[in-house]
């Protein structure tokens, strides 16, 4: 990941890794229909005169398409990583919150608890993942400082 992004706002974005990722996949799929129909399907008579082939531009799109697909996927393992960490009660609240998108009355309803009691771990797990995210901070500045 290119810049700083707290891991509670990753949990945040994780339906939106989702969405990414599916959506790459599609754009990987069509550009490598595109580039078979230059290479070996109906369009591989056309002779195009100009700065590459079709079937080159395409592959030039299927690689960019799968570096943008490889950074999606490597945050989603970033997050899972990181809800992995937690004990099991506070890493199914998560699973459910921010990989299922489920609300927290659904879940309280999931795990046989009340919603407040869900709600406060919840905002337990919240605290602690600022905590995290503040201490991460820190030690980066720190490492700066002493990084001349």
């Amino acid at each position: 990941m290119e810049k700083h992004q707290s891991r509670f706002e990753w949990l945040q974005d994780y339906l939106g890794l989702e969405q990414e990722t599916r959506y790459f996949e599609w754009k990987i799929r069509k550009a490598a229909a595109e580039a078979d129909r230059w290479s070996n399907g109906d369009l591989s008579r056309l002779h195009i005169h100009g700065q590459g082939t079709r079937a080159g531009v395409a592959g030039d799109e299927i690689e960019a398409l799968q570096q943008k697909l490889d950074a999606c996927e490597q945050e989603k393992r970033q997050l899972l990583e990181l809800i992995d960490t937690f004990d099991e009660t506070d890493n199914q609240i998560l699973r459910y919150k921010y990989i299922d998108g489920l609300t927290l009355e659904v879940i309280a309803a999931k795990l046989h608890y009340s919603t407040d009691t869900v709600a406060k771990r919840h905002a337990e797990l919240h605290r602690r993942l600022d905590w995290l995210d503040e201490w991460e901070k820190s030690k980066r500045e720190l490492e700066d400082r002493l990084d001349y």
